[in-house]
């Protein structure tokens, strides 16, 4: 019977050691993807693709103009999102990020009240199709 016993003790132990479910994904390995502006702070619509070369593509359209495709790179330190467009120039501020079920929310370095949402969503077609390439961004920003 404390044969049983210990066999039963020895499965429980080795049952809870293994793993549960999926590992945890670092903040950077969750910004991968495409994602979309539900909430800005300024009129206008966002799209945006972070790579795992840490590349980005920005298709942002403010007011009623036209699309505009901005490239660059992008790092994440710890909860912090920087990046430089491909001609050099950094982003007009660092960002804040928190991410959770599939939301991102932005906070700005350099004003706490410029907070963006983005949600996971597929880049539109015609917005890839149809946007007007920037080499760089002195009015970019989220």
């Amino acid at each position: 019977m404390k044969k049983i016993l210990y066999i039963l003790c020895a499965l429980l132990v080795i049952a809870g050691c293994g793993k549960s479910g999926e590992e945890k994904k670092t903040l950077t390995e969750q910004l991968y993807g495409e994602w979309h502006s539900t909430s800005l702070t300024v009129s206008g619509d966002v799209y945006i693709n972070f790579t795992e070369a840490k590349t980005f593509e920005l298709y942002q359209k403010i007011g009623e103009g036209a699309y505009r495709l901005y490239r660059g790179t992008w790092n994440v330190e710890e909860d912090l999102l920087a990046g430089k467009y491909n001609d050099g120039e950094a982003w007009a501020s660092a960002y804040r990020i928190k991410i959770e079920d599939n939301k991102m929310t932005m906070t700005s370095m350099n004003d706490a009240s410029e907070v963006t949402i983005y949600t996971a969503a597929m880049i539109p077609e015609d917005v890839i199709r149809a946007c007007e390439v920037v080499v760089k961004s002195a009015e970019a920003g989220f």
